[in-house]
């Protein structure tokens, strides 16, 4: 028995321990959206941050957050908030294919231009959910509460981003990954 193969061992669960940052980072933002938090002012709305975690993370690290993992992430999310079961992960999985898609037009660009191409998932996202949401009711609803939510998401997203970026060089730089 080789005397190094002890170290292989502890390097191969290094790096799937890493390798599954994104998802356990994403699964505790799907489950915050259930803790009861009381914000000034009784703004109650909750930012979609599931939503920014699969943007980020379907631009730089799509390999480390698949769609089997993001569609589970979402259940969680609508079982731990009580939403439609099957909503958040169908607008998750959406989102997935369309950042995907254009992935390649935001990687080493500008902020600005990432942030841009949120604002636009957010607006989509927020827009489907209320438009399931009102056919599920079998009525139209209010926009604000999604409208609320929308900016409330992309308010919140730069700092999140910069927890990700943070997050993404500090365990995830040694990983081989996507380009």
């Amino acid at each position: 028995m080789p005397v190094n193969s002890g170290f292989s061992i502890w390097r191969q669960l290094d790096v799937w321990l890493r390798s599954l940052t994104p998802a356990l980072i994403t699964v505790v933002l799907a489950l915050l959206p259930a803790v009861p938090i009381r914000l000034p002012g009784d703004f109650s709305t909750m930012p979609a941050l599931t939503l920014m975690s699969v943007y980020y993370w379907t631009i730089y690290r799509p390999d480390l957050l698949p769609p089997p993992a993001i569609f589970g992430i979402g259940l969680l999310e609508d079982l731990s908030t009580g939403a439609p079961l099957g909503g958040t992960a169908l607008v998750l999985l959406g989102a997935y294919a369309l950042v995907l898609n254009q992935r390649r037009l935001f990687l080493g660009k500008p902020f600005a231009l990432t942030w841009a191409g949120f604002v636009m998932v957010a607006a989509l996202a927020a827009l489907v959910t209320w438009a399931s949401t009102s056919l599920l009711a079998f009525k139209l609803l209010r926009l604000s509460e999604p409208f609320l939510r929308f900016l409330a998401t992309s308010t919140l997203f730069p700092l999140l981003v910069w927890f990700f970026i943070r997050t993404h060089r500090r365990v995830l730089p040694t990983l081989p990954g996507v380009a």
